[in-house]
Formats: C-alpha cells, sequence, structure tokens
C-alpha cells in the first residue's frame, strides 16, 4: 500500500487532502482511482489507512478508515555523517532512512574532501529532504527524517544528546560497539559519528573523547564512511527493531 506524508494543514480529524508533487505521484506514476486504500500520515507520525473519494487536477480527498499504530520502537539515533561525494552521500540518504535513522546530521571534517559551500548546499536541501521522505514513505515509516544544516564538527552541540558513539579505525578492537550495549537505551538520544574516508584527525579524537565521546572499533576492516553508518544502523535495528 502507497504511503504519503501529508503536512498538518492538510490533516484532518476524519479526511486528509493531497496535493503538489504527492498528487502528481499518486495520479500519474501510481494511476490510482476512487476507492484506492492508501496510508496517509502527518507530521506528528499519526497515521491512517484512507480511501480516495475524489481526484481532481488540483487535489485528492482522502477519507480515513483505519488508524495506524507503531508496533515497533522508534530509537532516535542521529548520524552525524561525514560530507562525501554526492552520489554517495544521496544513497547512504535512502538507505539510512529504511534502516531507521531518527535524522540525519551532515557534517566537514579536518579531513573531509567535500568542503562547505553554503549557497550550494541551500540548494540541495530540498532535494536531500526529498530523498528522505520518499524512502521513509516506501518503507513505511511512521516518522519521518530530517536532514540537518551541514556543520562542522567542532560546532556540533554534543550536549543535545545522550550519548555519543564515535566509530573510529584506530580504535582498539577490543572497544567493539558490543562492549556499550548495556549502557545504550533505546529511548537515548544518540549520536553516531562517523567520519570521511581521510579519518577522523588524532585532534579531533581528542576534542570528542573530552567531550564524553565514546570511540569504538567496527572491526578489522576499512569501511567506506556509509558503509559504516549503515553497517551501526543495521545493529541498532537488530538490537531494538527501530
Amino acid at each position: 500500500m502507497q504511503q504519503y506524508f501529508i503536512s498538518n494543514a492538510n490533516f484532518y480529524q476524519n479526511h486528509a487532502i493531497i496535493k503538489g508533487q504527492d498528487l502528481h505521484h499518486l495520479k500519474t506514476v501510481m494511476r490510482m482511482h476512487i476507492g484506492d486504500k492508501i496510508i496517509a500520515v502527518n507530521e506528528d507520525s499519526l497515521a491512517f489507512i484512507g480511501e480516495i473519494t475524489s481526484i481532481s487536477d488540483k487535489e485528492a480527498n482522502i477519507n480515513f478508515i483505519e488508524v495506524i499504530r507503531e508496533s515497533h520502537k522508534s530509537s532516535k539515533i542521529t548520524i552525524a555523517q561525514a560530507l562525501i561525494k554526492r552520489e554517495r552521500f544521496e544513497w547512504f540518504l535512502e538507505k539510512a532512512t529504511e534502516l531507521g535513522v531518527w535524522n540525519i546530521l551532515p557534517v566537514s571534517f579536518e579531513r573531509s574532501i567535500v568542503k562547505i559551500d553554503a549557497d550550494a548546499e541551500a540548494k540541495k536541501m530540498s532535494r536531500y529532504q526529498m530523498i528522505v521522505k520518499e524512502a521513509a514513505e516506501q518503507s513505511h515509516r511512521l516518522h519521518q527524517p530530517t536532514v540537518l544544516p551541514v556543520v562542522r564538527l567542532r560546532d556540533i552541540d554534543l550536549k543535545a544528546y545522550d550519548k555519543i558513539i564515535v566509530c573510529y579505525e584506530g580504535a582498539d578492537e577490543t572497544s567493539n560497539l558490543m562492549n556499550f550495549v548495556p549502557i545504550l537505551e533505546y529511548k537515548m538520544k544518540i549520536l553516531v559519528v562517523i567520519g570521511p574516508e581521510g579519518g577522523i584527525s588524532p585532534q579531533e579524537i581528542e576534542w570528542l573523547k573530552n567531550n564524553n565521546g565514546l570511540v569504538c572499533s567496527l572491526g578489522k576492516r576499512i569501511l567506506r564512511s556509509e558503509t559504516a553508518s549503515l553497517l551501526l544502523l543495521s545493529f541498532f535495528n537488530t538490537l531494538w527493531e527501530c
């Protein structure tokens, strides 16, 4: 069943209205008609199965039939993902959303090859959010992750998180992720820091440690930056069914 995220402004007690790009997708891509059913989700993660009762060139009306209650735990994991090349970053956005990420924070590190370009980045944000929206709809998530504005590592507000996990290829192999499981809970706001393929610098690691960062190893393999992020999300997905 196709799912759509609908703004609260178009979400009412017994029905919702679909407009804009979602209307085009519903009519032209999915070729839906009156009587077809969809899943409608608002900005507060309230979801209903709804039936299409009318379609025009301007809007489609969806009457609610049944409320959907989320059946799994929703962990609040933010990935502080190093800036990487566009194609790989966009692929990461899609897969991280499917695997249950809560928010995504693009980060510039000392060794990042891709640098912050404020003008260009502002234009990319709407595309990034659209990728996340479509991935959340496809995977039937009731929460749509937010792609936060790009920041430099040392500008992250680390105090906003309950735990900070730093994935570092130079970490002792005995400091693997399993060691931290007893002190982690799915209700915690967890920040996972993933560096660029050039690695996190010693100075950055020291700064993270001094700010309560838990440095962990992902094993003997050297992974691409986006692969490391997905490995962590897969781990938590298995641990908490996020």
